[in-house]
């Protein structure tokens, strides 16, 4: 993805605009593994208050985890701060943003980050769906922003995917993927697409899973359709898992920006609205306060095709990826998908599993 001979830069300051869940976890990270000045910012100081007592609540469970001792919680602890005023980053070599997904949030983020840090200082993004490109391109310098997508939990989820626009620099790049491994972490390199690799590939699950619910097909059959695929769990477990809103956000995003392939369920709208959680029962099919909000149209289609149709809309968008250039290669995207959505391991990964079905060889 870069020239060999490329340095990454040096990274002994970093900045996190955000104090959420996410850009806890993040200055966290940072904090455990590089053990620099970490800071992070939000409108409110409020905000900022909490998100440093979450982290420093964090660093405590690591003590009575046995994973740091007293003292090195302690100097961990002195070395995270919090602003409500982005100048404060002016010392920083990287900055990455964990804030609302939405564009034009992230874009007057930039901005106001741009005349905040130094000429050196790498820019970075913890977008899952949207498109970099789009944040940046009002900036003087968008060559180095880069797309820095860590999975949740960012403990435990080895993966980063990291993202490059037209713009982006060589160094940045090369700093992302030095930084990825210093933070125990493994990188895959996307061009810069909307969902990059493993939320586009499980953007097509959920645009499958609801335009079968839509259709009339029951929760359970679809379920039990898709087991073969070798999810980590029943398609609606998994979406309780992601999230409704997330997801139906997701949607939204792959429809805006890739077409009108994803499908943005009525059903996956109404009970993200209704905010019932759970809406998966333990057979796989939805609970009964999920099930009385489903409207759909007829009987839906058969366990065979429902199976036969998602594969071949992932073999579909797979191959879309691969003439895209998003990844130049299937094992990138089979090793994204294990490391990134516990795709299982013995499949040997999506694309040798749509192989073996013979899926490719269908579209």
């Amino acid at each position: 993805m870069v020239p060999p001979s490329t340095e990454p830069r040096r990274i002994g300051r970093v900045g996190v605009v955000g104090a959420g869940l996410m850009a806890s976890q993040l200055a966290l990270l940072f904090l455990t593994r590089l053990q620099v000045p970490v800071m992070i910012s939000d409108v409110e100081r409020s905000r900022v208050d909490h998100g440093l007592e979450t982290i420093r609540g964090e660093l405590d469970k690591l003590v009575a985890k046995g994973r740091l001792s007293e003292e090195q919680a302690g100097q961990r602890g002195e070395l995270v701060s919090g602003t409500v005023d982005t100048s404060d980053y002016a010392d920083c070599d990287l900055v990455i943003e964990a804030v609302f997904e939405e564009t034009s949030v992230k874009k007057e983020v930039f901005a106001n980050l741009e005349r905040s840090v130094g000429e050196d200082c790498i820019l970075a993004t913890n977008t899952s769906s949207l498109l970099v490109s789009e944040m940046v391109e009002d900036l003087a310098h968008p060559e180095r922003v880069i797309g820095f997508h860590f999975f949740n939990p960012v403990a435990v989820m080895p993966l980063v995917e990291i993202v490059r626009t037209e713009h982006t620099d060589d160094q940045a790049v090369a700093t992302a993927f030095d930084l990825a491994q210093r933070l125990g972490k493994v990188a895959v390199g996307a061009r810069d697409s909307s969902g990059f690799i493993v939320n586009r590939i499980l953007g097509v699950v959920l645009s499958e899973v609801g335009r079968d619910l839509d259709e009339g097909a029951p929760a359970q059959r679809i379920s039990e359709a898709l087991r073969s695929l070798g999810l980590p769990m029943d398609a609606f477990t998994l979406i309780d898992l992601v999230g409704l809103p997330i997801g139906v956000h997701l949607l939204e995003s792959l429809r805006t920006y890739q077409g009108e392939r994803f499908h943005v369920s009525g059903n996956f709208r109404r009970l993200a609205e209704s905010k019932i959680r759970p809406i998966a029962d333990r057979s796989g099919g939805l609970t009964p306060q999920a099930q009385e909000l489903i409207e759909a149209e007829g009987e839906g289609k058969d366990a065979e095709t429902i199976r036969t149709d998602a594969e071949e809309a992932l073999a579909r968008e797979i191959t879309r990826m691969l003439e895209e250039g998003v990844v130049p290669d299937r094992a990138d995207i089979d090793l994204a998908m294990i490391l990134g959505a516990n795709w299982p391991f013995f499949n040997g990964g999506i694309t040798r599993y749509l192989d073996r079905v013979g899926a490719f060889d269908r579209i």
